[in-house]
């Protein structure tokens, strides 16, 4: 008869609803924490506040890229920790406190910083029969609760019916001392040189700061001048200009906006490093809950279905954010401050119950062990084969899926909804629906494909749905029908629901493998080095598709994007991911650990437990 053994040591194999439920729910507030600041940042820090996607995208991959070094110290710290409360959950609960603080400090910087330079957008036509009815029309702007002097009008249209319109700038509070304001054009080559703009300059003082000051841009049109052209203005105290080439090319043109760019990339550190502190741990719990081979992809499905809940709230955040600011009487900056905290009460709860009411497998064993220091434990971790062809395919994907989802912002607002941001976070959140409740109705495909497929079948197959989603959305984006945006969206988002669900499952395989050549579980250095390629992935798209953006003409708080500067867009939405997904196929090619293999292993594992 064969010995009685720890619980903790006996092959767990399928596991009860309640316990794949009790893991699975972290997946919401892990899911809707990293992909709310994902979908919010540009939306507001640059269309509706102005800093630079450049800016925003080097403060979020200098966060995430310092952030990344320090997950393998994390992992190899849970794997080594020896607590009554074992290894993982003590982390996970102070990780899941500090999340939701942070989460929720990134959308009170409008209002704690100083306020940016405004922008107003002025668009040059040629006179035709079809502009005369817009030319000189002057859309107002919302009225934004948290700034001290804001502009009448966001958006002027001159042609040659109506050469010229005005703007005001308003101040809502006394200066303390004289305030000058200058208006400064933007660099734009095919603007006509003969556009000008009285005054330049303006002055507040104690004794008329609440008269508005008027702002005339004129201009002198003559045959072979450009049309359709936009250029900017920007609107700033003059005391905030900062006259630093390199800051400037990063679009950082005011003192303003530099400490804006340094508290956001501080308390992005600060949110990405307590995202890890939780995450980390999360993950090795949940690679070894069970050695079942089917099993772990759907222990993997229960954390999907979790994330495709919080997907559902993620689609509708920038409008909600619009809803709530107008009710307050503000804008959607005022509007994602309170949608910030009430998401990130939401993480906290959802993240703080796989630490209550999970339990840890090997607890009891690796107090046994001995610890295994840092350096050791990474050298092993990169020696495996698998896991660097893993590794290669996930960070191919989140290359892929990441470039695209800053350029589907601006497709969407510009080009299919013409500007209209109200009709593009509507569609965003119908969108979103779709999207979830396709991903809802392929878990049980998956789930009844792991019993019968191998896990690198599914992977292919999910990656090839997801790359003819993309391709797709050459025809499917377009104005004249902007809801058919939707359409390729979800197709990719279909197709890559397949490669979330058995990554996670790949690598409780691998940590098998590597328990049989080392004799060591070290799920939380293979969960660290997992987050360190995808923070290392997003860090590189930040930056990426910041300088991606600008480069193709996106300064920010635009009401319209030139024609080039959208086709740019259109084309890096649909290449980027494609080449990436198609690398990701590439990667596991040869993977080698297939289900006859990794039963091989755990009866080997099984053996040597016994012993």
């Amino acid at each position: 008869m064969e010995p009685s053994r720890p619980r903790s040591d006996r092959a767990a194999g399928k596991l009860s609803v309640k316990q794949k439920l009790a893991w699975g729910v972290g997946g919401f507030g892990e899911n809707i924490a990293n992909a709310a600041i994902l979908s919010l940042v540009y939306p507001i820090f640059n269309v509706a506040l102005g800093l630079s996607t450049l800016a925003i995208g080097l403060a979020m991959s200098l966060s995430r890229i310092a952030d990344a070094f320090i997950d393998p110290v994390i992992g190899n710290l849970t794997d080594n920790t020896r607590s009554r409360w074992g290894r993982r959950r003590p982390w996970m609960l102070i990780g899941s406190v500090m999340m939701a603080l942070f989460f929720s400090s990134v959308w009170f910087l409008p209002s704690l910083m100083p306020q940016l330079p405004k922008m107003v957008t002025v668009h040059l036509q040629q006179a035709s029969n079809t502009d005369i009815a817009t030319a000189g029309v002057q859309k107002p702007g919302l009225h934004d609760s948290l700034s001290w002097f804001t502009v009448s009008n966001r958006d002027l249209t001159l042609s040659g019916n109506a050469s010229s319109a005005d703007f005001s700038v308003i101040l809502h509070r006394q200066p303390e001392s004289p305030t000058r304001f200058t208006i400064q054009t933007t660099t734009d080559k095919s603007a006509p040189l003969h556009l000008s703009i009285h005054p330049q300059q303006l002055s507040f003082t104690a004794a008329n700061w609440q008269i508005p000051q008027v702002v005339t841009v004129s201009a002198l049109f003559s045959h072979g001048d450009a049309t359709n052209v936009s250029m900017a203005l920007r609107i700033l105290p003059t005391s905030d200009v900062l006259n630093m080439p390199l800051l400037n090319k990063l679009g950082i043109i005011s003192w303003s906006s530099l400490q804006m760019f340094l508290a956001f990339a501080l308390v992005c550190l600060l949110f990405y490093f307590s995202f890890s502190i939780f995450v980390i741990p999360y993950s090795g719990l949940g690679i070894e809950l069970t050695d079942d081979y089917s099993e772990r992809t759907n222990l993997q499905i229960y954390r999907l279905l979790a994330s495709f809940c919080a997907s559902l709230l993620v689609g509708y955040l920038y409008l909600w954010s619009q809803k709530t600011g107008a009710w307050l009487g503000g804008d959607e900056v005022l509007g994602a401050r309170c949608v910030g905290v009430a998401i990130g009460l939401l993480v906290l709860i959802s993240t703080m119950l796989p630490a209550i009411f999970c339990r840890e497998r090997f607890a009891a064993i690796e107090r046994k062990r001995d610890h295994l220091p840092l350096f050791k434990a990474i050298g092993l971790t990169a020696a495996n084969r698998s896991f660097r062809m893993l590794m290669g395919s996930v960070f191919a994907v989140f290359m892929g899926l990441f470039f695209s989802l800053p350029f589907m912002t601006y497709i969407g607002i510009y080009y299919c909804c013409q500007g209209d941001k109200l009709l593009a976070a509507e569609i965003g959140g119908l969108m979103t629906v779709i999207q979830v409740s396709g991903q809802f109705l392929a878990m049980p495909l998956i789930s009844w494909a792991s019993e019968r497929m191998d896990k690198k079948s599914i992977l292919f197959s999910g990656l090839a749905i997801a790359i003819t989603g993309y391709l797709s959305s050459w025809w499917l984006f377009t104005p004249e029908h902007p809801w058919w945006q939707i359409i390729p969206v979800v197709v990719a988002a279909w197709g890559l629901c397949a490669c979330w669900a058995v990554n996670g499952s790949f690598a409780a395989d691998i940590c098998d493998e590597d328990e049989l050549c080392t004799g060591h579980r070290r799920e939380g250095v293979y969960s660290a080095v997992f987050a360190l390629v995808y923070k290392g992935a997003i860090g590189i798209v930040a930056l990426g598709s910041g300088a991606l953006l600008a480069w193709a003409g996106v300064a920010g708080q635009e009401t319209m994007l030139t024609d080039d500067t959208l086709l740019k867009v259109r084309v890096a939405y649909l290449a980027i991911p494609v080449v990436f997904l198609s690398l990701a196929i590439l990667s596991m090619w040869f993977y080698p650990l297939t289900r006859e293999r990794v039963a091989q292993i755990q009866e080997q594992l099984r053996s040597l437990r016994n012993e």
